[in-house]
């Protein structure tokens, strides 16, 4: 097979073939991307509890909110970035994704220097700001630090793979995280284990492994197709491209930010409880996680298959795509709640043999577990809509459902019962909340952004 055959090969046209077949065969390596990525999230995890203590694994976790916070806007923005290289990929703009590719490397790099300078420089005043406690206060600060000072590299991977993705190519990413995670864990055990360096390993074993796809993705954009392959040294700032990518990757940045901004109030309830708790909800978080692996995938593929779509004008093929994708999710995230709900008592004892740290998990657990299905439909109708350029009005919806309800809920129910559970119920109330919302938005503009009438993205509307 020729070298062009081989890329044709890799980088798959979701704009033809069987529809589910084609989503699916996409989305297989997305969704092994973020087991692998959740795996070795959860070794870190395991291992630091295992070799450092509880006060550690609780540091790690606490950090964690914080982490996903400040990062989990510029990962949602490169969704953004993706979708618009997507359209102009389905539409056969070369130009365009050329332009697209300079512009958001360029804003991806600035963005990166930002936090890191930023983050280090308040590390004290945002873990005071979460109340964290001071048994655990100098853990969570050397990880905090080191981690989002060598933030930039998680960033350029995450931009990279958005934008290798939206060509069609989903297998490229998942074997450059397969290396970084690799080296992830072998560092872990090594720094941690071997030499016992606590948090500072498990941060620094993190910072190094994420450097490596990082890299990769760089030099995989550099061997794309020559009429829009990256050259780091003839990047072009291009003022109105970086301002239509600001207009269409902010909203979705927001979007994943108010979660995450709702996760970060949550962990500064959850740490007024104690590290025992703390310890707890940082051990059933990487059990959870698994849950939302598949989901995330699958709103991942589809967001760069209704962008590939409707540059292409293949508008019925879009809602098609969305209703397969919808069910399935649906069914997956009801299937991996009930296998998490009866082996979860199990799957503590990897990560700490304290009874007490795995009781406050199961209590977590119960709450969350059952309904965790809820919050599915949220997800995928989001991600279809962020695909066809038209980010805002979930991001409005993210934010008064999630985040508002969140920050009105928890300061005032707590007033009244200091109890752990009243913290843990605002995540089914939520969901319900936020997927209600989410389906009379998209009925109510299914045919105006599905359908040959849809305005160019360019034109943001809610």
């Amino acid at each position: 097979m020729s070298i062009a055959k081989k890329k044709e090969f890799k980088r798959r046209d979701l704009t033809e073939g069987p529809i589910v077949r084609t989503l699916l065969l996409y989305m297989i390596p997305i969704l092994l991307s973020n087991l692998f990525q959740q795996l070795y999230n959860t070794v870190d995890s395991i291992v630091v509890g295992r070799f450092s203590g509880d006060y550690a694994l609780a540091a790690v976790g606490s950090s964690g909110a914080l982490i996903n916070l400040m990062i989990g806007f510029f990962l949602g923005a490169a969704t953004g970035s993706g979708v618009i290289f997507a359209m102009n990929f389905g539409a056969k703009d070369y130009a365009e994704l050329r332009k697209t590719m300079d512009n958001a490397i360029i804003l991806g790099l600035m963005i990166g220097v930002l936090i890191s300078v930023l983050g280090v420089a308040f590390s004290d005043n945002l873990l005071t700001l979460m109340n964290t406690p001071d048994t655990v206060f100098p853990l969570a600060k050397q990880y905090l630090q080191i981690y989002l000072g060598g933030s930039i590299a998680n960033i350029l991977y995450n931009l990279g793979a958005a934008l290798i993705r939206a060509e069609g190519n989903s297998r490229a990413p998942l074997v450059y995280l397969l290396i970084g995670g690799l080296t992830n864990i072998a560092l872990d055990f090594l720094l941690v284990g071997a030499f016992h360096m606590g948090v500072v390993g498990a941060a620094l074993a993190t910072v190094a492994s994420q450097l490596i796809p990082a890299v990769l993705c760089l030099i995989h954009m550099g061997k794309m197709d020559k009429r829009y392959r990256l050259n780091l040294l003839k990047m072009k700032f291009d003022r109105g491209k970086c301002l239509e990518l600001i207009r269409v990757s902010v909203p979705c940045g927001l979007q994943s930010a108010m979660f995450n901004i709702s996760n970060f109030l949550i962990q500064v309830k959850i740490n007024s409880f104690g590290d025992v708790v703390m310890a707890g909800v940082a051990a059933y978080g990487k059990i959870d996680g698994f849950i939302y692996m598949p989901t995330g995938a699958l709103s991942l593929s589809l967001s760069t298959f209704v962008g590939q779509n409707i540059g292409a004008g293949h508008y019925e093929r879009v809602q098609k795509g969305i209703r397969s994708v919808l069910l399935i999710a649906c069914a997956n995230a009801m299937f991996l709640g009930a296998v998490i709900f009866m082996t979860c008592p199990y799957l503590l004892r990897i990560f700490t043999k304290e009874e007490a740290t795995i009781a406050a998990a199961l209590e977590m657990m119960h709450f969350l577990a059952p309904f965790s299905w809820t919050f599915t439909p949220t997800d995928i109708l989001g991600s279809a809509i962020r695909g066809a350029g038209k980010p805002f009005g979930v991001t409005v919806i993210s934010a008064l459902s999630i985040c508002v309800f969140r920050l009105i809920w928890l300061p005032v129910v707590l007033h009244f019962y200091h109890d752990v559970r009243l913290v843990y119920i605002v995540y089914p109330i939520s969901w319900i909340i936020s997927t209600t919302a989410i389906f009379i938005f998209y009925r109510k503009k299914r045919a105006q952004y599905f359908s040959p009438r849809l305005v160019t993205f360019q034109d943001n509307v809610i």
